[in-house]
């Protein structure tokens, strides 16, 4: 008898990608200078705090102001050249918020919202000097709106919130015996209100809204929950006394939802909202 031994090669392609690390936007040939924002707000940089870092003899066109990978506009007090005496750039800065913290999580869906960080509220600017470029600047123009013909907007959509930041909810968790919480950026896992239990509601009013009543676009109400227990219960949504909605979110689920409503329901101008726990069990969260 003869044992025939067969070999089977496989010849597997792989495609190569590059790996983004979100350092792609720094030239290591370029030196940062780095400052902390913790504030949103309109920020100035005199001369004297460039000239402290050795750089105020920079032509304001060769500047360059960076945050999060992307560059900032800034308005310098002279166009081009030198800054004088007394001179400055200015511009708008935002404290540090939750988009960076989407790439953590196991998925994309578990993060309610980017408006705040799991990590810090403090933002890194970095200031450069690129001699081959020509800045990210805000320059002067006419501006003369009694010339314009672009007709005159009746309205427009803003959306006003409330982001929780009571306390750091640890999100997933198994129970064996005692809690035993996920070790990955998990569903949950966010800054949230107090936890909502079946006698303790949660209520909350958005005043000063200024609602276009006549004529507006649909308005929408958009909430986020999740469950802290491993108990059955259902949710109830309550804009300004009404009803609108009411849900299952059992044991450790979550809801990230948006309700389209009538822009009546908030034609007052302020949205008085009451989150409610239905479950049976007393003690639920």
């Amino acid at each position: 008898m003869k044992n025939l031994l067969t070999l089977l090669l496989v010849l597997v392609g792989f495609t190569a990608s590059a790996q983004q690390y979100n350092n792609e936007w720094i030239q290591f040939n370029q030196t940062y200078y780095r400052f902390k924002v913790a504030n949103t707000g309109l920020y100035r940089l005199p001369k004297a705090a460039l000239t402290a870092a050795g750089i105020g003899e920079t032509p304001v066109q060769f500047l360059e102001l960076w945050n999060n990978g992307k560059m900032v506009p800034f308005y310098p007090s002279v166009p081009n050249g030198v800054l004088p005496a007394g001179g400055y750039l200015e511009f708008w800065a935002e404290h540090n918020d939750g988009k960076t913290d989407k790439g953590l999580y196991r998925l994309p869906a578990y993060q309610h919202s980017d408006k705040v960080s799991l990590l810090t509220d403090t933002a890194a600017y970095f200031l450069s000097i690129n001699t081959s470029g020509t800045g990210f600047r805000h320059t002067d123009v006419v501006n003369d709106p009694d010339a314009s013909v672009l007709p005159v907007e009746q309205f427009f959509t803003h959306t006003t919130g409330a982001y929780f930041t009571n306390m750091l909810n640890p999100g997933f968790a198994a129970v064996v015996g005692e809690y035993v919480f996920s070790s990955s950026y998990d569903k949950g896992e966010f800054w949230s209100s107090f936890p909502i239990t079946p006698s303790g509601p949660l209520n909350h009013a958005l005043s000063g809204l200024q609602v276009y009543a006549s004529g507006s676009p649909q308005s929408f109400f958009k909430f986020g929950a999740v469950g802290n227990a491993l108990n059955s219960r259902t949710i109830g949504v309550r804009l300004n006394s009404s009803s609108i909605k009411d849900t299952v979110m059992d044991f450790f689920n979550d809801i990230n939802t948006s309700i389209p409503i009538p822009t009546s329901l908030i034609a007052s101008g302020t949205a008085t909202v009451q989150f409610t726990n239905n479950s049976a069990v007393t003690t639920d969260r």
